[in-house]
């Protein structure tokens, strides 16, 4: 019997003893707010613009060519060579010039001499005549004499001057500052009037003509600012302008030629690379913007995250226009608000997020 009492009083104790410990701590619920990034959807300043591809040309680009026929004596320079302006080119053989320069010289002196005599022979006839000591006709020879003489000299100057410039022509000279970029001589080699020489190219600046749709023709003016890229030139982002607009369409393509000039004071910019043009288009306008990593693809749509009171909304946008950094986006969303810019890929609507900084 007091056994059983004794079992009793211990069953009694346990339970009393359970039910006075504390009630343990329930186990989390839901996942842990991921820590992402965000930034300020804001209101800026936006233009269209349109990239355009195009090649290279020189600035000018010249044949030089020979104005007269003869050998070429000397021959300086060759492909890649930089010139300046007046520079020789080549030098043609000029000793039949020279010896017709002689000539023409040794009987235009003749001709001076005999001119200086005729007029003193007039003079003198002159007052002769007007004392009535010679006749008419004596004074009359007396004047052609002079005449002819004087027509002479004339003609024989002409001709002097005509033989210098053929040796002037004989030295064939660079029209401007460039670069040989083509030979078509060489010494010992006859060249015609008009015969090629060498080709030269100016490259301080340079020129890309790029074919703009129809649609923009209206946006493009002269003077337009442009930025030019280059293939070769991963590096390099030229600055230059629209400088003339082509008022005749390709037919084929409905495009406008348009040219562009940039300037290329460290010749980097060579004839032949290839150039992708950007052009603005359109008046600029004020437009919501966002970063473009706050883009989100998924399932075909494109949209963003909003930040809230520590917890993610998706709110679906349409890219209208993409710019160096940010796009310009529609939909619901207003300058302020916060968007996920990193850590947005893992994200899910409704959950919570712990931001570990702020980009705007």
């Amino acid at each position: 019997m007091h056994i059983r009492l004794s079992l009793v009083l211990l069953c009694l104790g346990g339970l009393l003893a359970a039910c006075s410990e504390p009630p343990s701590a329930e186990p989390p619920q839901g996942r842990p707010p991921s820590p992402v990034r965000v930034a300020t959807v804001v209101m800026q300043e936006v233009q269209r613009s349109v990239s355009l591809v195009g090649t290279v040309e020189p600035w000018r680009r010249s044949v030089v060519a020979s104005e007269i026929a003869g050998l070429v004596q000397v021959f300086p320079v060759e492909e890649g060579m930089a010139v300046k302006h007046g520079q020789v080119l080549a030098r043609l053989r000029t000793n039949s010039l020279d010896i017709q320069l002689h000539s023409v010289e040794a009987s235009h002196q003749e001709a001076r001499t005999r001119y200086q005599q005729a007029r003193k022979d007039l003079q003198r006839v002159k007052v002769l005549f007007e004392k009535e000591l010679v006749t008419q006709k004596e004074f009359d020879d007396a004047v052609t004499e002079e005449s002819a003489l004087r027509q002479r000299l004339i003609q024989l100057e002409t001709e002097i001057q005509q033989v210098r410039d053929q040796l002037r022509q004989s030295q064939i000279v660079a029209p401007f500052d460039g670069w040989i970029t083509k030979e078509f001589t060489e010494v010992g080699q006859w060249v015609s009037s008009g015969g090629q020489v060498v080709e030269v190219v100016d490259l301080s600046r340079v020129q890309v003509q790029i074919p703009l749709p129809e649609r923009y023709v209206k946006d493009i003016h002269v003077n337009d600012p442009v930025i030019a890229g280059f293939d070769g030139l991963p590096d390099i982002q030229a600055q230059g302008r629209v400088f003339s607009v082509v008022a005749q369409a390709d037919r084929a393509a409905r495009t406008f030629p348009i040219n562009i000039e940039i300037p290329n004071p460290g010749l980097a910019i060579k004839s032949g690379m290839v150039s992708r043009v950007t052009l603005q288009v359109g008046a600029p306008y004020d437009a919501l913007v966002i970063p473009k990593d706050a883009l989100v693809l998924r399932g075909g749509r494109e949209f963003v995250y909003l930040v809230n009171e520590g917890q993610v909304s998706q709110i679906p946008v349409t890219p209208m226009l993409h710019l160096d950094e940010v796009v310009q986006v529609t939909g619901d969303i207003q300058v302020g608000m916060s968007v996920v810019v990193e850590g947005n890929e893992r994200l899910r609507p409704g959950q919570p997020v712990r931001i570990l900084e702020s980009q705007g």
